[in-house]
């Protein structure tokens, strides 16, 4: 079967699954719920505060509960060999399949990262740069050099040449499309949280559902590309790609004033919600607060009859849909209020869902991983929460949905624990990538500008110890689970600690759901050396035209600035392979 027919095959069968959701989502009609969720009054919230300090966690879209199913156990190995540490340090290995060219241009890229003037200006000196020499000549250069080193080419033919390269040293290719979209800076989270600008910005673009649609087809072909790898394909996608950001900064925002509502209701922090909690809030809150109503309602969200509700069963019984609705029976308004979506947002969040599901059903016909890229904080929570949505759809016997955590946020480790549990509890397979952030710059900027407390961990340190912990446990959940993790990871000390781990605990390389995972043009020595050893080792491989990368190519540059210990370390090794090829050649 040639490309043509195959992606045409995806389509027919990822089409029907489209056509399913919209259709039973559409016809989902507002619960017990409806009547149920109140406002909370204003004075409860604390101001300006980011809509995702609440540790948002993903809700459903829909009402079945799932039978939990046994999860098989990780591969391991029986006869365990001797550990022997593996060799980062060797200029040779890491750069063997490089030509010389490839090394002067990394090495001029990594030089050009380090004037950090240049780099934390980049956005205004390329809109400058635009300005004064056009973007034909600005584009062209950055093609010729950020671009070359970063990404592997503007289509997915262009990029054959890299990913066959990959492959002949050991690699696999996460195919990303790498075009990503921001909602204004007038638009921030700081500014949702106050109820009279998150009223104003309701307006959506519609020629942005076209270009999400077209996203969606090079997402479609990006997944039968990943399909005819060699070894387990992976394709990651951006929700800002496929649905407006605004409306996921929305929805976000409906999320994280649900969790909201639960802390209030949880009066001892407890994380359990009690029978006498819930009246005694309800009965403030709530106009309708009849003795049988409130025992009608809450054991609607007892589902297990355990006389408590925790948040995991509060998140499956209250849904975006519903709030419209409960806040006609609320007492006074609140927050919950602006956070109601309109009939043309669930509408728009219904065509998004669509979207996600036939790229879910490509991939698992397809038997390709699904990486949901994690994107700016005022947006995750709505990427999680539909991340979690497929993941219970798709992820039954084969973990073929990961989400993708980024440590440095301060609330990363009790997301992923509560994901766990909840994929423990609901009996389908985890999948995650696990990403230290690529987003510092923005997500300080931003909150220091809109005044709410920084949503990244104060230090370096304590972005390292959040990963290794998380890490450590992604193993555990691997060994006793069956769950599948990608440790995407430029820090040599965190994948060496992770690799003795695997061997501690017996865990084959080889054949287990463990990936390690780098990007194209940055910690080769890492990618290079794992897949010399038979380790799963990838290489997110960007592609997109040069002009809708630009954002995607300044994150690299300014992660480049900020990383140096990393970069000055690989710089230093490519002049070694450079002096070394020099040498030789003056030999010959």
């Amino acid at each position: 079967m040639n490309a043509v027919a195959r992606l045409v095959a995806l389509r027919q069968h990822a089409a029907s699954s489209q056509a399913i959701f919209r259709t039973s989502y559409q016809q989902l009609q507002p619960t017990a719920l409806s009547s149920f969720f109140a406002e909370i009054p204003p004075a409860t919230q604390p101001p300006l505060a980011h809509p995702y300090v609440a540790s948002a966690q993903p809700q459903p879209l829909e009402e079945e509960e799932a039978s939990p199913q046994p999860a098989p156990r990780a591969a391991s190995r029986p006869d365990k060999e001797p550990f022997v540490p593996l060799n980062f340090n060797d200029p040779q290995i890491a750069f063997r399949s490089k030509t010389t060219g490839d090394l002067l241009l990394a090495y001029g890229v990594f030089s050009a990262c380090q004037v950090k003037p240049v780099v934390n200006n980049a956005d205004a000196l390329l809109k400058l740069s635009k300005r004064l020499l056009g973007s034909t000549i600005v584009n062209g250069i950055v093609k010729r050099t950020f671009f070359r080193h970063f990404c592997a080419g503007e289509s997915q033919e262009d990029i054959k040449p890299r990913m066959a390269a990959l492959y002949d040293a050991g690699i696999g290719g996460i195919l990303d499309y790498a075009a990503e979209d921001d909602v204004d800076a007038a638009d921030g989270p700081a500014s949702r949280c106050e109820p009279h600008d998150t009223v104003v910005a309701r307006t959506y673009d519609y020629d942005t559902e076209a270009a999400c649609d077209r996203h969606t087809s090079i997402f479609l072909r990006s997944i039968d590309a990943a399909a005819q790898g060699q070894g387990q394909g992976f394709a990651a996608i951006k929700l800002t790609a496929l649905g407006n950001p605004k409306l996921l900064e929305r929805v976000s925002a409906g999320l994280v004033a649900i969790r909201n509502l639960f802390g209030q209701f949880d009066l001892n922090h407890d994380n359990v919600v009690s029978h006498e909690e819930f009246e005694e809030v309800y009965a403030e809150l709530f106009n309708d607060a009849s003795p049988e109503r409130m025992d009608q309602l809450f054991r609607y969200l007892d589902k297990d009859n355990t006389g408590v509700v925790d948040f995991l069963s509060w998140s499956r019984r209250i849904r975006l849909q519903d709030i419209p609705q409960v806040i006609k029976q609320c007492k006074a308004p609140g927050p919950l209020s602006f956070t109601a979506l309109s009939e043309e947002e669930l509408r728009l969040l219904n065509n998004l869902m669509g979207r996600l599901y036939q790229l879910a059903e490509a991939a698992a016909a397809a038997g390709v991983r699904l990486m949901v890229d994690a994107e700016h904080s005022y947006f995750q929570p709505a990427i999680d929460h539909a991340a979690m949505e497929l993941q219970r759809t798709f992820n039954r016997h084969t973990p073929t949905i990961f989400n993708t955590y980024q440590c440095y946020l301060k609330d990363s480790h009790e997301r992923i624990l509560l994901d766990m549990q909840r994929a423990r509890q609901e009996g389908f397979l985890f999948g995650a990538k696990l990403v230290r952030g690529a987003y510092l710059h923005l997500e300080r900027g931003r909150a220091k500008e809109k005044g709410y407390p920084s949503p990244i961990h104060d230090s370096i340190e304590a972005t390292h110890a959040n990963y290794n912990r998380i890490v450590e446990e992604a193993l555990s959940a691997v060994a006793e689970d069956g769950a599948e993790f990608m440790i995407a990871s430029h820090n040599q000390a965190s994948v060496e600690r992770a690799v003795a781990l695997m061997h501690e605990r017996g865990l084959d390389h080889r054949t287990v759901g463990v990936f390690f995972g780098q990007l194209l043009g940055m910690a080769d020595p890492l990618s290079f050396v794992l897949g010399a050893n038979g380790y799963r080792a990838y290489k997110y491989v960007p592609f997109g035209p040069v002009e809708e990368v630009m954002p995607y190519l300044v994150r690299r540059a300014q992660e480049n600035s900020t990383v140096l210990g990393g970069v000055q370390k690989e710089k230093a090794m490519v002049a070694a392979e450079l002096r070394r090829r020099i040498l030789r050649l003056g030999r010959a």
